[in-house]
């Protein structure tokens, strides 16, 4: 049987686990960094709980190990409070398992996302909007500010949008309208209910040691680790999951910050004016709200935040360097170049932009 705990023991050893993060010299990829704020506005809300998303169908075991009585299973989508982290023997590039409240399950598969309660619909949103994080397991994306109308999306936990408009429907429900930036170079837009989105403190999107010089960023592809430096101390680290190799390599050499954007929807589905698509069926992607994308080459190659795995440690990408979505905002926020809260996003050049060395 699996071991019991209470909620409010549950509530004890998430805030010990964020304690000791905060503490932390360098933070492991894993981890949930809290985000100090000075201003009772931007004061992050710790009313969340770490909850996991079956990302596929999942097995629970009585033990961390395959080997044990399968207790539980999830179907895809549903969720499960995580309570624990425990290592254990399972592949070679990762032996990280979670303890929930249904058992233990391998982490490939389980996304660790933030839940917090349903949130309050803010009406007033100003000229610009606000930036906007999904915060419930998921949330769907629609054609209109109607619960009855047609969905686009599903969209996951940790998604980000830029919000850019507030509604009412006839029930006196609350909706958000949020930018989707795909096709390229066009702006569509979907309908998110606001119980569901989170709006993203300033203090959680401020700049880490921004007058700090010497920033570097090191990937080792042979050990798929990602490495924050400010001169020769090691800031934060990370494990990635770079490109599985061949066409989709990650690329290697001496690279620097060009482009940062909080959100960013991309795909290879193909649209009106494409260039002849190059990938087989297989191989096509379409994930709108990648959160804290950091792009350093002009191919379009960037790090960061996943929604559809949590196997780091191993080659899985189509050449980017996948992180989890909390290590990507960390980086997001250290990096340079500095920009702007609404900023949609900040470019730059090698002169200004962090180098990042792949090899």
């Amino acid at each position: 049987m699996t071991e019991k705990i209470t909620r409010r023991e549950a509530l004890k050893l998430l805030a010990g686990t964020v304690a000791a993060a905060a503490l932390s010299p360098v933070l492991p990829g894993y981890a949930f960094p809290t985000f100090p704020s000075d201003s009772d506005e931007d004061k992050d809300d710790t009313d969340w709980v770490l909850m996991g998303r079956a990302i596929h169908p999942l097995s629970f075991y009585e033990r961390p190990t395959t080997s044990s009585e399968r207790i539980a299973t999830l179907a895809r989508d549903e969720g499960v409070r995580i309570l624990s982290e425990v290592r254990a023997p399972f592949s070679a590039h990762n032996d990280l398992w979670y303890r929930t409240e249904l058992g233990y399950v391998h982490s490939a598969w389980l996304l660790p996302m933030r839940i917090y309660p349903l949130q309050p619909f803010i009406r007033d949103i100003g000229s610009w909007g606000f930036w906007g994080e999904v915060s419930q397991i998921f949330t769907e994306g629609r054609v209109a500010p109607s619960a009855q109308a047609g969905r686009k999306y599903r969209f996951y936990g940790g998604n980000v949008f830029h919000v850019v408009e507030a509604v009412e429907d006839e029930e006196g429900n609350g909706w958000y309208k949020v930018v989707d930036d795909y096709p390229p170079k066009t702006i569509s837009y979907q309908w998110v209910a606001a119980q569901d989105m989170r709006r993203i403190p300033r203090s959680e999107m401020a700049p880490i040691h921004p007058f700090v010089g010497n920033k570097r960023i090191e990937v080792d592809l042979s050990q798929q680790k990602l490495t924050c430096y400010e001169g020769d101390k090691i800031v934060f680290t990370t494990l990635v999951a770079a490109g599985v190799g061949g066409d989709l390599a990650t690329p290697t050499g001496q690279k620097c910050v060009l482009l940062k954007q909080p959100s960013r929807h991309m795909s290879n589905v193909p649209y009106a004016g494409a260039p002849e698509p190059t990938a087989v069926p297989g191989e096509i992607f379409d994930l709108p709200g990648i959160p804290w994308n950091i792009f350093f080459d002009l191919e379009g190659t960037a790090i960061h935040g996943v929604y559809w795995h949590n196997d780091f440690g191993v080659r899985r990408s189509h050449g980017c360097l996948n992180v989890s979505s909390e290590a990507a905002r960390w980086i997001y926020r250290w990096v340079h170049p500095i920009g702007g809260f609404e900023d949609e996003f900040v470019q730059s050049t090698c002169q200004v932009g962090t180098p990042i060395n792949i090899f």
